[in-house]
């Protein structure tokens, strides 16, 4: 593998055998141990440990023969125009993606992986699912070339008229964007720990819910057990367990950062970004600038006085299993985040723009939402409940401070090329894009807005929509107009 040419079959990296090995060990267990942990505890069952033997033989030879037949039978080639990978050896299968239908193509790499020193190569094409087009060990310096290949499309193979190989024009990558520890800090401290905190919750409840299929009387036993404590516990405990709890969430969102963004770089190469990062998965991703659908931002009152933003590029694959890729730049400094709005851009002009916010009938919808509306439904069930009364007051007081900071962030800017829309409450949310981008406009207007002239747009593009609420019903309306235009007479291409 050391000279590539891909009109000839090419296999894998021999090191995918072990890779291969260890994924059969990996599905097996994870099939299968709920059937060993019944035998285990049933001990009558199989009591002769020459049995367990002759068990532990028998699967070791089939996971061998398996990765030495789906090593075998697993190749790639270019053919024409045309990415061919063949796999499988029971149940074969031929995948054929036109090269320049190709829309990214990255590499990862996991602790494994890591161990074996190679990578794997992930292919998203218009109209595929994507994970089937997955090659899994690849020597990194292969990979690296073959990625580069691919995402520049036939340009880059032996053309029908030459045997010469076409190259193109190589420039140096620029670093944009380095994270260090003390960054990595930052971000960590500056996540949204809430959310971190039911994560923990659900990972924990699905923890409960398998071992409760195993010991059901004893996994009732035990929360009947806590459920008991916890009633019966004095405000003081129950204040420990939150603080504690809280504490917890603080160092799982500190380790997941590292784990996520260690050795983060940011890149620049051509009209293309490369995001390279983890710990230990591995991911090096290329973002062509043309694919990139929309630029999202966000701040918020911790990242605010560290002075970063994180960042998310917003891709899309187009066809029928069309999903949206979502690649991350968290530690951007004010600097980079100008930089990289430049870059996709141009020159800022919408700075010029004076905002145009959302009417103060936004706030007023939004206030009775989250505000009366869980009051009055409530109210029957806890109206002889002296708290309820308090509780009640400062449900009010905080939904009409809550409403009346999204309001206050509800914003956008337009001009003849570009929108950006502004949200958020605590946390204050940019996004931005290029109109030729968007693919349909919808105006939408309830009874209630059509009595106050007002009106809502959502704009929809490849990875998603922006919506534009309760603004007046004339601009509404020139907006879509205009935007329908545009849509019909650009020839520019949105992928």
């Amino acid at each position: 593998m050391n000279k590539m040419d891909l009109t000839k079959p090419t296999r894998q990296s021999v090191k995918g055998l072990a890779l291969i090995f260890i994924q059969g060990i990996r599905q097996s267990v994870r099939m299968f141990w709920p059937l060993v942990l019944m035998l285990v505890i049933q001990k009558e069952i199989f009591a002769n440990n020459l049995i367990w033997l002759f068990i532990g033989i028998a699967i070791f030879i089939l996971l061998i023969i398996h990765s030495i037949l789906f090593y075998l039978n697993f190749y790639f080639y270019v053919s024409g125009e045309e990415f061919i990978l063949k796999k499988g050896y029971f149940r074969k299968k031929i995948l054929t993606i036109p090269l320049d239908r190709i829309q990214s193509v990255n590499t990862k790499q996991n602790l494994i992986q890591q161990l074996l020193n190679v990578e794997s190569l992930e292919i998203d094409t218009a109209g595929s699912a994507g994970k089937e087009l997955k090659i899994h060990a690849l020597e990194k310096a292969f990979a690296a070339e073959l990625q580069n290949k691919l995402r520049s499309g036939k340009a880059n193979f032996k053309s029908k008229d030459s045997n010469d190989e076409v190259q193109l024009p190589e420039t140096e990558e620029e670093l944009i964007l380095k994270l260090e520890p003390v960054d990595l800090l930052k971000i960590g401290i500056s996540q949204n720990h809430f959310r971190t905190a039911l994560i923990i919750v659900a990972f924990g409840f699905q923890i409960f819910q398998k071992v409760e299929e195993v010991f059901k009387e004893k996994a009732e036993e035990y929360s009947g057990e806590f459920f008991s404590f916890m009633s019966n516990s004095s405000w003081a405990i129950v204040l420990f367990l939150l603080i504690f709890f809280l504490i917890v969430s603080i160092l799982f969102s500190l380790f997941r950062t590292v784990f996520k963004y260690f050795d983060f770089k940011l890149l620049k190469k051509g009209n293309a970004y490369r995001v390279e990062a983890g710990l230990l998965n591995k991911r090096n991703v290329i973002i062509p600038y043309n694919k990139i659908q929309e630029l999202n931002w966000e701040t918020g009152p911790i990242k605010k006085r560290f002075g970063i933003y994180n960042l998310v590029f917003k891709q899309a694959v187009s066809g029928q299993n069309r999903k949206v890729q979502l690649v991350d730049a968290p530690g951007c400094l004010t600097q980079h985040l100008e930089t990289l709005k430049t870059d996709l851009f141009g020159e800022d002009k919408l700075s010029e723009i004076n905002r145009i916010y959302s009417n103060n009938y936004y706030f007023r919808r939004l206030w009775f939402l989250s505000g009366w509306m869980p009051v009055i439904f409530t109210a029957p069930f806890l109206y002889t409940e002296i708290i309820y009364l308090l509780a009640a007051f400062l449900w009010f007081l905080g939904s009409a401070g809550f409403s009346l900071l999204i309001l206050k962030k509800r914003y956008f800017k337009i001009n003849n090329d570009q929108i950006r829309i502004s949200k958020g409450a605590i946390a204050h949310k940019w996004k931005q894009m290029e109109l030729f981008k968007i693919q349909s406009v919808e105006f939408r207007q309830t009874i209630f807005q059509k009595r106050r002239s007002l009106a809502s747009l959502s704009l929809m593009n490849a990875s998603g929509s922006m919506t534009i609420p309760y603004i007046d019903e004339t601009m509404a309306k020139e907006i879509y107009n205009y935007l329908l235009y545009h849509t019909e007479i650009s020839e520019k291409s949105w992928m």
